[in-house]
């Protein structure tokens, strides 16, 4: 990596139960040219020695990973040596994703799972759970203490309610409407809010959003009965940002809970694709406050199979809210809104991915946000995998994609999403494009 590609700071995978962020090559995929060429035993937790003190008191205790080839193995012990020795930095990059067959087997985690409207216990873990939280900033304080890191790298993949129902799933993952734990509903209650209409209003739009009034009012699409809906219920739109409340706190504590221990210690959010493909999620993503407890962000930006994510995002969307408008209206309305000059039919979005246009006016819209007060590193398609169909990076994209956020002022860039699945090829044409730049 030092050699062909240039770099200087690695972002270790540490703690998640993605295979997104850890393990082998994808099945079915292409063999990279480095590494094991077979399936792994993925199974998630963490991949370095955890310590018990940091986590007495708390329900959830430390959790190694149990993927075989790796038990015993720590990777920050085995990294930090010999990424000092090329002048590297390190970072523990770690993923909240909780919706997870895995997590199963993580002893005491149905105590911290989220409750949907229906008051039933849901596959997430409740982000407001005293519990979750503080099996997190035990997590934190471990690694911080354990190890010699230059910086955490925190992400989380999921949407708050309105999202997920109006998506019917799709990348939001289930689709089903939360959180209605007691401790998201005491919350909600010192906010004023009425957590029996914010249910009631929730379940009456899980069913808009798969048809199931569609012959309750004839003549009304369903977009005119959302907007109905949100005005008879307000209380849906203040349960959302009640959610994304609790997100957000939750990183202002990580936050915190690292320049306590450390203030050299760098902080920093891994932001979810999602960004470019949903005006809500983006209208909740407000840079400008979120520079406020960062040292750095990194904004996905991976335009190659941004044009085959987006148009899965479309097809959600349209069979919720958006039912009867034809499907280059929507995209039109979204690319608009979002601030994308993209020509390209809706149906030829997959094949063709976003332009690296695309990754410029993101890498300058996250720098405008952020004001100066953080670093903006834009995670960069390497390889990101994606069906046959759909465009794939090569060399030519992967100098596109550089030049056009380093033009745009970005700080850095981060080569995404790991390493086991990017070819000898593209690392090559990173380390070109930059010594290119003179770095």
């Amino acid at each position: 990596m030092a050699q062909k590609a240039e770099v200087n700071a690695l972002f270790v995978a540490t703690q998640a139960f993605d295979r997104g962020l850890q393990g082998r090559q994808i099945l079915g995929r292409p063999h990279p040219g480095h590494g094991p060429d077979g399936p792994d035993d993925h199974w998630g937790g963490s991949y370095v020695q955890q310590h018990g003190e940091f986590y007495r008191g708390t329900v959830l205790e430390p959790f190694p990973a149990a993927d075989r080839e790796v038990q015993g193995f720590d990777v920050l012990e085995s990294v930090l040596p010999s990424a000092r020795d090329r002048g590297m930095k390190v970072f523990s990059f770690i993923l909240e994703n909780s919706h997870s067959g895995l997590t199963k087997n993580v002893p005491n985690w149905p105590k911290v799972l989220q409750h949907d409207a229906w008051g039933r216990s849901d596959m997430y873990a409740c982000m407001r759970n005293p519990e979750y939280i503080n099996w997190w900033l035990s997590l934190v304080e471990d690694q911080v203490k354990s190890y010699a890191l230059d910086g955490i790298m925190f992400g989380s993949e999921r949407n708050g309610p309105l999202g997920n129902v109006l998506e019917n799933g799709g990348f939001a993952r289930d689709g089903k409407p939360y959180c209605f734990c007691p401790h998201c509903v005491s919350a909600g209650e010192r906010r004023g809010i009425d957590s029996r209409r914010a249910a009631e209003g929730y379940i009456k739009l899980h069913e808009l959003a798969r048809g199931g009034d569609d012959s309750k009012a004839p003549g009304d699409s369903s977009f005119v009965r959302f907007l109905r809906l949100l005005l008879t219920y307000p209380e849906i739109m203040a349960w959302e940002q009640l959610w994304h409340e609790g997100y957000e706190e939750l990183q202002k504590r990580i936050y915190g809970t690292v320049k306590f221990l450390n203030p050299q210690v760098q902080v920093g959010w891994h932001v979810w694709h999602h960004n470019s493909f949903s005006p809500l999620y983006r209208a909740q993503m407000d840079f400008t406050k979120i520079a406020d407890y960062s040292d750095f962000i990194k904004p996905v930006m991976y335009n190659n199979c941004a044009g085959y994510r987006l148009h899965a995002h479309i097809n959600e969307v349209k069979q919720s809210i958006f039912r009867g408008v034809d499907d280059q209206t929507i995209y039109d309305l979204y690319r608009q809104t979002l601030g994308y000059e993209e020509a390209i039919a809706f149906d030829d979005l997959p094949a063709q991915g976003l332009s690296t246009d695309y990754v410029r006016r993101e890498t300058a819209r996250a720098l405008g946000g952020i004001g100066g007060k953080a670093s903006v590193y834009p995670g960069l398609d390497v390889n990101v995998p994606t069906p046959p169909h759909v465009k794939q990076t090569g060399p030519a994209e992967i100098a596109d994609s550089i030049t056009s956020a380093l033009d745009a002022g970005a700080d850095g860039i981060i080569l995404s999403r790991k390493y086991s699945e990017m070819s000898l090829e593209n690392l090559e044409a990173v380390g070109q494009t930059l010594r290119g730049r003179a770095l």
